[in-house]
């Protein structure tokens, strides 16, 4: 017995040449047919079954005269058919210019807002605090965004950023009263105290490496300013990491 759902071409009879007028679904055929194999399709040169940069790069190497690579598995009379984008019989610069307008649109600027910092975390009325992030284009072309300061301070600040460009986007915030502000900038959320009474306000600042490049062996000085911007006396741990 036969189990499975048919449709009603399954059950018409084959054309001459597959097989006996039997159903296509017995799978009966002459021993001499072959069926045919669709196409690979053009400009795939990699065979992955979609058209994106990676074949343009393959192509681009190909003709400043690189070998076919070995991400693709086509034959060499095969790359050469799905290389010929413009169909003239020849693979040459024009198909690169044909290949390069398949190319799916890049996406635009995108950014991403990292590194929140509040220092100091606790300061006396009436003293600034310093509130920064770091902007990061991770997109594919130039363009603007704006940071928003939010919580109990509100300010904007517009920053232009190349692709895979960073800048560090700084506000500064000073406490009227005594209590504890909170902080938010494009999502990431922080908070510092303000207080009556005198603080000390010790920052971490000019961190200097030299030399940036040395050999095995030598050494490397690594040196930062430490300050005091508070009113009273006070104390801070300097931790420096090397990866």
């Amino acid at each position: 017995m036969i189990k499975g759902e048919f449709k009603l071409k399954d059950w018409l009879p084959q054309e001459p040449r597959q097989g006996p007028p039997l159903p296509e679904f017995l799978n009966i055929f002459w021993p001499w047919y072959k069926p045919e194999v669709p196409p690979g399709l053009i400009g795939d040169l990699n065979d992955d079954g979609i058209v994106d940069w990676t074949d343009l790069d393959i192509l681009q190497n190909y003709l400043a005269g690189y070998p076919i690579p070995d991400i693709s598995p086509l034959s060499e009379t095969e790359f050469l058919r799905r290389a010929d984008i413009n169909g003239d019989g020849a693979v040459n610069v024009l198909d690169l210019t044909a290949l390069q307008a398949l190319m799916p649109t890049p996406p635009g600027a995108e950014f991403k807002v990292s590194n929140l910092v509040i220092s100091p975390t606790e300061v006396q009325i009436g003293y600034p605090v310093s509130i920064s992030c770091l902007v990061t284009n991770i997109g594919s072309q130039a363009g603007s965004y704006t940071v928003t300061l939010g919580g109990d301070f509100v300010a904007e600040q517009t920053v232009s950023l190349q692709p895979g460009e960073s800048k560090t986007v700084s506000f500064e915030v000073t406490p009227a009263v005594a209590k504890t502000y909170s902080v938010s900038v494009d999502g990431l959320t922080g908070s510092f105290g303000a207080t009556t009474a005198p603080v000390a306000d010790i920052r971490v600042e000019n961190l200097v490496i030299s030399p940036t490049e040395v050999n095995v062996g030598e050494k490397v000085l690594i040196a930062v300013t430490v300050t005091n911007y508070g009113t009273v006396a006070g104390t801070k741990t300097i931790t420096c990491t090397v990866t």
